[in-house]
């Protein structure tokens, strides 16, 4: 048996960002922010991957990267989405909402007021500089604790370490905070959700280099 770390990838597909969807939704199944989006679980279930479909097609796999690690069939069971520091500006912004949005809308449904709220307060503590942003970083529940993470996450910051750009990112689970902090990301500021959930704003300084 090898004890090469498993190759990494990067959907570019259709339906590679489709399993990523689906893998996303499994590792968000209780996470507090999606609880806090749809509070009954059921409901939760059934939106997620419609979710995550429609944000991996039309907003992160156009303005960043998804990374992906696969099982011995090729089914991804770790994932990071990344948006990249090339966004465009506001129109490009609301292109890619305006196709996102029938299958964001019907994942949403009577919590498109929720969604709207969450967005606004995601976007209030993004960076104003260029930046990569780790949207979503998840494991499916059988493949955690083998250190998925860390390889997904090894992968991407050494791409953003050699460009030299910042990385932001939001967390949403206090016993994570230690987690990217070995990464070099540092708490910024605390918020909540309007529900009172606690979220963590954390950047990460661009990568030192000697020359």
């Amino acid at each position: 048996m090898s004890d090469a770390p498993p190759e990494v990838r990067t959907a570019a597909a259709r339906q590679e960002f489709d399993a990523c969807a689906t893998a996303l939704a499994a590792a968000f199944a209780d996470d507090p922010l999606m609880s806090f989006l749809w509070p009954d679980a059921h409901c939760r279930h059934a939106a997620l991957p419609r979710y995550f479909t429609a944000s991996l097609r039309f907003e992160h796999g156009r303005i960043g990267v998804v990374d992906h690690l696969a099982d011995h069939t090729g089914r991804p069971i770790a994932v990071a989405a990344w948006d990249g520091p090339d966004r465009g500006g506001p129109v490009a912004g609301l292109g890619r909402t305006l196709r996102a949005a029938p299958r964001t809308l019907t994942a949403l449904g009577g919590r498109v007021g929720a969604g709207i709220d969450v967005r606004r307060r995601l976007d209030a503590h993004e960076p104003s500089d260029r930046h990569w942003t780790l949207v979503n970083l998840g494991v499916t529940p059988a493949a955690q604790k083998r250190g998925l993470a860390r390889i997904l996450l090894e992968h991407r910051l050494a791409t953003v370490d050699a460009r030299g750009y910042p990385a932001h990112l939001v967390c949403t689970r206090a016993e994570n905070v230690a987690l990217y902090r070995r990464f070099g990301f540092a708490v910024r500021d605390e918020f909540t959700l309007a529900d009172g959930t606690p979220l963590w704003s954390m950047d990460r300084p661009p990568a030192r280099t000697d020359r």
